[in-house]
C-alpha cells in the first residue's frame, strides 16, 4: 500500500513537470520532522514513520520522540521521509512526505560597523516622583470588620477562578492511555487525553481525564459514578482559569 502511494506521488510530480520543494538543512545538524497539521493534537493519533532515504544506500539512523522523527544528515544530498498517520481505530487518515536537501555547513559572521566621531546620546534624566503624604487614619473597630470582609471576598474570588477535572490515570505510553479512554467512552463518559511533561523524569506522560466542572459538588458526584462502575480509584484535580 505504501509503495503504491509513493508511486502515485511520483506520477503527480512528473505530470506537473516540477519536483517537490526541498528544505535546506546543514550536514551534521539535528533535523526535527513532524506533521504541522496534526502536531497540536498528537495525543489523538499514531504516527508511523519510515526510515529516511538519503543519497547513499546506507541505513540512516534516527530517533522518535512523541510525534517527531529526529535525524542528522551525514552527507550532502537529498533526503525523503514518509509518514502515515492513523486514528484511534488504526485507520490511515493521512499520508505525508518530507523533503530535505543537506548542504555543507557554513559560517556567516556579521560585522557591525561603527561610524567615526559618533558620540553616544546623553543619558536621560529621570525625575524622582514626588513623595505623597498620606494622612494617618485612626484605627477603630469598623476597620477590623472591613479587613475580615476583604479576606472573605478574596477567598471567594480565588475559588471562582478554578475549575475541576477528574483524572482517571496517567501513563508514559499513549497506547495504554487510549485503552482507558476507550473503556470510559464505552461506558458513556466523554473522556480525553492530555499530554503532560514530567520534569522529574524528563518525559511526556499522558493523562486520561474527564470533564471540566465549575461546580465541585457536581465533579465529586460524577467521580463517585465512575469509581462505582469501573471499580477504580480516581482523583480530583484543580484547573486554574488564569
Amino acid at each position: 500500500m505504501y509503495k503504491l502511494i509513493h508511486v502515485i506521488i511520483l506520477i503527480i510530480f512528473t505530470a506537473c513537470g516540477s519536483g517537490p520543494e526541498y528544505h535546506e538543512v546543514m550536514v551534521n545538524k539535528t533535523v526535527k520532522v513532524y506533521s504541522q497539521e496534526y502536531h497540536d493534537e498528537a495525543e489523538n493519533y499514531t504516527f508511523k514513520w519510515e526510515p529516511p532515504k538519503g543519497p547513499s544506500k546506507k541505513a540512516i539512523s534516527f530517533d522518535l520522540k512523541n510525534d517527531m522523527l529526529i535525524f542528522s544528515p551525514k552527507v550532502e544530498g537529498d533526503y525523503q521521509i514518509h509518514l502515515s498517520i492513523t486514528d484511534i481505530s488504526d485507520e490511515v487518515i493521512a499520508e505525508e512526505m518530507f523533503y530535505y536537501r543537506a548542504i555543507a555547513e557554513t559560517l556567516v559572521v556579521a560585522i557591525a560597523k561603527i561610524q567615526p566621531n559618533e558620540k553616544p546620546p546623553p543619558p536621560s534624566v529621570v525625575k524622582k516622583p514626588e513623595k505623597k503624604i498620606t494622612p494617618k487614619v485612626k484605627k477603630n473597630k469598623s476597620s477590623k470588620s472591613s479587613k475580615k470582609l476583604a479576606r472573605q471576598s478574596k477567598t471567594r474570588r480565588k475559588s471562582d477562578n478554578v475549575d475541576y477535572t477528574i483524572q482517571i490515570a496517567a501513563w508514559p505510553s499513549l497506547e495504554q492511555a487510549r485503552k482507558d479512554q476507550l473503556q470510559l467512552i464505552e461506558e458513556g463518559f466523554d473522556a480525553y487525553i492530555e499530554r503532560h511533561y514530567r520534569k522529574d523524569r524528563d518525559a511526556v506522560w499522558y493523562r486520561v481525564r474527564l470533564g471540566n466542572f465549575s461546580d465541585k459538588n457536581k465533579a465529586l458526584e460524577i467521580q463517585d459514578q465512575i469509581e462505582s462502575i469501573l471499580g477504580i480509584k480516581s482523583w480530583l484535580d484543580i484547573i486554574s482559569k488564569n
